[in-house]
């Protein structure tokens, strides 16, 4: 997932930030100067990509993603910690 995640062009992480924000078709179209049906093909690319079929497309879509960046995120907290830990005790 990661690997596809990270093959993802900037236009489509811009509609998925949008999309986490709670945003629909319409204002995605409207903040990025784009047709609502150009937002459809990138939703319909980005379903294709991570294998989401059937069912409330969307919400799947923004669930999976919501789920990884929470996994990025803790995978970077210790990281975090450490270096802010070692870099109090170098100051």
């Amino acid at each position: 997932m990661e690997d596809n995640f990270i093959q993802v062009d900037p236009r489509d992480r811009q509609i998925i930030e949008l999309l986490l924000q709670g945003c629909d078709n319409s204002e995605i179209a409207r903040d990025l100067n784009i047709a609502e049906r150009t937002v459809k093909a990138h939703f319909n690319r980005l379903f294709v990509r991570f294998g989401i079929k059937g069912g409330i497309k969307r919400v799947k879509l923004a669930t999976l993603l919501y789920r990884r960046q929470l996994w990025l995120e803790r995978q970077q907290t210790p990281a975090d910690q450490a270096n802010a830990n070692n870099s109090s005790f170098n100051a």
